[in-house]
């Protein structure tokens, strides 16, 4: 029998303690795609370092349908500056969301 070896996307969640989830807009990524010096691709290899991040698709038809994409990060520092180098991304939280509820909030929505 043969054995199979695991998903990259496991191994990812598994060595990279940080992640952010991203919503993917609905027009989609786009021009921030790719390997280019203002992509995320690029400015992730430039700042950031082959070894130091992943990504993964992580769902078809979250919050509002629309898709969600997995960044992984060794320091949460790494994630903070790639929020603040793209401030059009929206993180896939579903905090916003009218069913969203939580006991540190008051009556559990406000």
């Amino acid at each position: 029998m043969a054995k199979r070896s695991t998903p990259q996307r496991q191994i990812d969640e598994r060595a990279f303690p940080v992640r952010l989830l991203i919503l993917v807009p609905a027009v989609g990524l786009g021009q921030l795609l790719g390997a280019g010096s203002g992509t995320m691709d690029g400015w992730l290899d430039r700042e950031i370092g082959r070894g130091n991040y992943a990504s993964h698709s992580a769902g078809f038809g979250g919050i509002a349908g629309r898709d969600v994409i997995a960044f992984y990060f060794r320091h949460p520092a790494a994630a903070v500056r790639f929020l603040e180098a793209f401030p059009s991304l929206e993180l896939a939280d579903g905090t916003a969301l009218r069913g969203y509820t939580s006991p540190a909030l008051p009556f559990g929505r406000q």
